[in-house]
């Protein structure tokens, strides 16, 4: 029985973050932020298509686990090798639509319509341009803050150390809520560096891939009820919460990679 619900579990977070990385994506669009755009709804296709795939392989199939990720590496490369730079799109419409064009091309017509069906209207994104080299080499100056990758991490898991130093303080004097604060902020400058540092090991130089994962975590968050009593509850529960939202492997990755509270 916990193989099906752990399997179920899965399921539901494909289509729960596809959602939150669609409306990110319309709300980017609004803001004519065109590289976050990109990001949000590409990550919000990758994630819809995760859904299609580990649901048909989940009513055929007693071991989906296995067999969804041999599926879903082989699909999801189709989408990243359409480029986000590649010459001819002229909105982020289009490029947009030639990645899902990458995506059908390898899958037989049962998923093709399932990926069609599944995946969101894109009239929202024909007025907003489709970045080039320039937009995108100043979106990573942006995030970085002029900073190399490896400076960049390395910045940021000091800020978590030390604010979690902070956070330990304000436990000891009985400040919890503060201290659950400081914790907080640590660990998001620990999320930033495991995004960043994560996303460069994985090739993905244009940091296109933290925008949308970001947004998964802090959407995450902010949807939490309501935390527990006490600050190890209280910071297990955000941590939690994070992990859940990168999910499978990730989502232990980002957990072993802040600071212990």
């Amino acid at each position: 029985m916990r193989q099906r619900a752990t399997a179920e579990e899965t399921y539901s977070r494909f289509l729960s973050n596809a959602s939150v990385l669609d409306a990110a994506a319309h709300r980017f669009a609004a803001q004519e932020d065109s590289v976050s755009a990109l990001s949000t709804a590409w990550g919000a296709d990758i994630y819809a298509a995760q859904a299609v795939v580990w649901e048909r392989i989940l009513v055929v199939s007693t071991s989906p686990h296995r067999q969804f990720f041999r599926v879903a590496d082989a699909l999801l490369a189709g989408l990243a090798e359409t480029g986000a730079t590649a010459a001819g799109p002229r909105s982020l419409r289009d490029v947009i639509a030639r990645g899902r064009e990458g995506v059908l091309a390898d899958c037989d017509p049962d998923l093709q319509q399932g990926l069609t069906k599944a995946w969101a209207d894109l009239a929202y994104l024909d007025g907003v341009a489709a970045p080039d080299d320039a937009d995108l080499a100043a979106a990573v100056e942006s995030r970085l803050g002029g900073l190399a990758p490896e400076d960049f991490v390395a910045q940021r898991r000091r800020e978590a150390a030390d604010g979690m130093s902070h956070a330990q303080a304000l436990r000891i004097r009985g400040e919890t809520f503060g201290a659950v604060q400081a914790a907080y902020d640590a660990d998001f400058s620990g999320v930033e560096a495991y995004l960043v540092e994560s996303a460069v090991a994985a090739g993905d130089h244009q940091l296109l891939s933290v925008t949308a994962r970001w947004e998964l975590v802090t959407h995450a968050v902010s949807a939490l009820p309501g935390l527990p009593q006490g600050f190890l509850p209280a910071v297990g529960r955000i941590r939690e919460a994070m992990a859940a939202a990168l999910g499978g492997a990730d989502g232990t990755r980002l957990s072993n990679a802040l600071i212990p509270a």
